[in-house]
Order: structure tokens, then C-alpha cells, then sequence
């Protein structure tokens, strides 16, 4: 009967030296007193470059520093290595991953041997970590979509409520003010029925446009339907509330739109309202959807308040 060997010999070890250098792998041994003891050619041309000593661990970080080698450190090295080698040797089995400064991944296991040496085996994930990456930024991407009205590039209603009721909730914890308009574009539909979909949607969109243009960094404008607009606006009161939009309104050109039949105007109200401390999403819409009714009874293209305490129905 063979009795396995328990200790390889000098041809199982050539065997070994030479699969660890062809393994793709970066293996690297440090003694116990963090000196470089064996290193495989991965390693070495990620780590190490043409460096031949010393050999220790510090100095082949600051080598490889100085010379666009290793892991991709923010800092300055000093202080990358004060805070590596308390943790260095703080557990017998760890494992990480660290990006390089070559754009490279890699998933590091490091291994307390009996006898103090430190065995650091590192496998290149760059793969996984790229796919990992385009996999949250499709997911960030479709977020964005889920939020955004495609049209006009505006917050959609789903997006523009919470908004609101976020809004709501800093200004009870604040007691700041806040306002909160409903705009509506004034004839759309006859804008649609005469000069077609087509020029309907060049409206929206540079009506979208404008206001971005014309509206304070705070102010956060979304499309909540057709030709429906909600327009928050923190930190102020009905009378600059009311300002702001009329600003909006005067910077808007009475000339046709661009690339569009003479005679493609238009024109909006708005119903605007100031958050009550009880108010709700729904209480303080209501007030702002009164208001742009009576913009609308009074004859268009004008804004309306509306601050009582009111209930809705």
C-alpha cells in the first residue's frame, strides 16, 4: 500500500513554485517580521514593478507609491500605513477586496500561519466588480425613469407627492415657510386640437424648460398630469410666492415657439397657497386646487390665493 507523502519533496515543490506563479493569482508570503519571503510574478508585477528591496512590507507600499504600483491609496502613504498595520495581523483568517491603482479588483484572503508568517492570497474580481457596477448604475437609471416625467424631464407625480409631503415635514419641524401652487397651462386643449399632439408637447417641454430656467435652486417643480404642474416652493411666504411666479409668468416670450406654426402661444394659471401647521398633503392641495379654479374664473393667465383654513371635501 503507497503511503501518501506527508511532506512534499524537491520535484512537488518546483511543481508548486511554478503553479502559483501561473495562477493568476497574486500569493505573497511575509515572515513575522513583515518581511518579504516569497513573492509570485502576479504579485510582483502588481506590487513591485522592478523593486528589489528592502523587503519589507512598508517599504514596498511606499515603492509601489511612488510609482503607480498596488492599491489605489487617497491619502498620503504614511498615513495609509498607520492605519494598515494595527490591522494587519489582527485576526488569523480575513478576507477584503481593494482596488488598484491600475483600475484592477482584487478579493485579498490573508492567513496567520502557526509559525507568525502572513500567506496574503489575492484573486482578480474586476470582472464581477464592473458587472456589479453597470448592474447599479441600470438600477440607479431605471430609479431615475420610475421618478421622471420622460416629456419634460420633470419629477413625476408618484415623485413630486413625496416631495411634498417630505416638504410638509421639515416645514412642522422647522416652522418654516412654505408654499405650494398647482399651475395649469391655460387652452391646452385647443392648443392640441388645432396645432396637434405634436406642438402640445413642444409647449410642456418648454414650459418645463422655462421654469427651470427662472425658478430658485430650492424650488422643485414636477408634472402631475396632462397640462398639470405642482410647484413647491420652501422658505417663503404667499406675497414672494406669489413674486416668484409672476417672474416665471414675465419671462416667458409672447412670440410663437420655435419650429412651430405662427400662432403656437400659450399662456398658464396658477392657484398658489402657504402650508398651515395641520396640513397635509391632502388638505393643502385642496386649498392650492381652489385657488387655480378661481385664477381660472377670473380669466386665465393670472395667479390666485387662497390661505383660509378650509376643509376638504
Amino acid at each position: 500500500m503507497n503511503v501518501f507523502p506527508s511532506d512534499p519533496d524537491s520535484e512537488a515543490l518546483r511543481g508548486l513554485v511554478d503553479a502559483l506563479t501561473e495562477s493568476g493569482q497574486a500569493i505573497s508570503l511575509y515572515d513575522a517580521e513583515d518581511r518579504l519571503r516569497y513573492a509570485n510574478k502576479t504579485y510582483r508585477d502588481l506590487f513591485m514593478g522592478d523593486y528589489d528591496g528592502p523587503l519589507t512590507f512598508t517599504d514596498i507600499l511606499r515603492h509601489a507609491s511612488q510609482n503607480r504600483l498596488g492599491v489605489r491609496i487617497d491619502d498620503d502613504v504614511e498615513t495609509f500605513i498607520a492605519r494598515t498595520l494595527p490591522r494587519r495581523r489582527s485576526m488569523r483568517r480575513k478576507s477584503f477586496e481593494t482596488d488598484l491603482v491600475n483600475g484592477r479588483w482584487f478579493w485579498i484572503e490573508h492567513t496567520i500561519l502557526p509559525n507568525g508568517w502572513l500567506l496574503s492570497v489575492g484573486a482578480d474580481i474586476s470582472t464581477l466588480k464592473h458587472n456589479e457596477k453597470s448592474l447599479r448604475q441600470a438600477h440607479e437609471a431605471a430609479l431615475v425613469a420610475a421618478r421622471t416625467d420622460l416629456l419634460t424631464d420633470l419629477p413625476n407625480r408618484r415623485h413630486i407627492l413625496e416631495h411634498l409631503d417630505e416638504a410638509l415635514v421639515a416645514h412642522k419641524r422647522a416652522a418654516s415657510g412654505l408654499c405650494v401652487a398647482i399651475i395649469d397651462i391655460d387652452h391646452f386643449k385647443a392648443v392640441n386640437d388645432t396645432y396637434g399632439h405634436d406642438a402640445g408637447d413642444a409647449v410642456l417641454w418648454h414650459f418645463a424648460r422655462g421654469c427651470r430656467e427662472r425658478l430658485r435652486d430650492q424650488d422643485l417643480l414636477g408634472r402631475i398630469g396632462g397640462e398639470e404642474f405642482l410647484l413647491l416652493l420652501p422658505g417663503v411666504r404667499l406675497n414672494d410666492a406669489v413674486g416668484i411666479i409672476d417672474r416665471v409668468r414675465a419671462g416667458f416670450p409672447s412670440d410663437s415657439l420655435p419650429g412651430h406654426p405662427r400662432g403656437v402661444r400659450f399662456t398658464f394659471s396658477v392657484g398658489v397657497t402657504e402650508a398651515l401647521p395641520h396640513d397635509d398633503r391632502s388638505s393643502i392641495l385642496y386649498r392650492a386646487d381652489r385657488a387655480l379654479y378661481a385664477a381660472k374664473a377670473d380669466g386665465r393667465n393670472c395667479t390666485r390665493i387662497r390661505f383660509e383654513n378650509e376643509i376638504p371635501e
